[in-house]
């Protein structure tokens, strides 16, 4: 049967932390890392998305994807169920432009697109 580890006391983590701090500034242990501030982070990403050529992005889209994912990938991480969710989104949104040219129409709603194609895949 394993023991249930005890929580440390408020000066062992007072001690771990002084420990952590002085091995950083030795250079044993690499300095804390900011957080990623993810708005400004998506913002500034979609800002220099837009303004890439088309037929550039979609060259280093498709690179970029390849660096996340494969076709043989042993472990799938959140951020890789991520790409592959955009990936079907692409596939699905191809199938779903097919049927409506295969019914003679050329026009959608938003809300169509969104219950058909979107939705399905982001509940994944």
């Amino acid at each position: 049967m394993t023991t249930k580890k005890k929580r440390l006391t408020q000066r062992e983590k007072t001690e771990n932390a002084r420990i952590k701090k002085e091995m950083q500034k030795e250079g044993i242990l690499p300095p804390d890392k900011a957080r990623l501030n993810r708005k400004k982070f998506a913002r500034e990403v979609m800002a220099e998305f837009g303004e890439m050529d088309v037929f550039a992005a979609d060259l280093y889209l498709r690179r970029a994807i390849g660096c996340m994912v494969s076709e043989d990938m042993p472990r799938v991480s959140e951020e890789q169920v991520g790409v592959l969710k955009l990936l079907k989104i692409a596939v699905e949104t191809q199938k779903f432009m097919k049927a409506l040219e295969a019914e003679g129409r050329t026009q959608y709603t938003i809300g169509e697109y969104v219950d058909k194609v979107v939705l399905p895949i982001r509940s994944l």
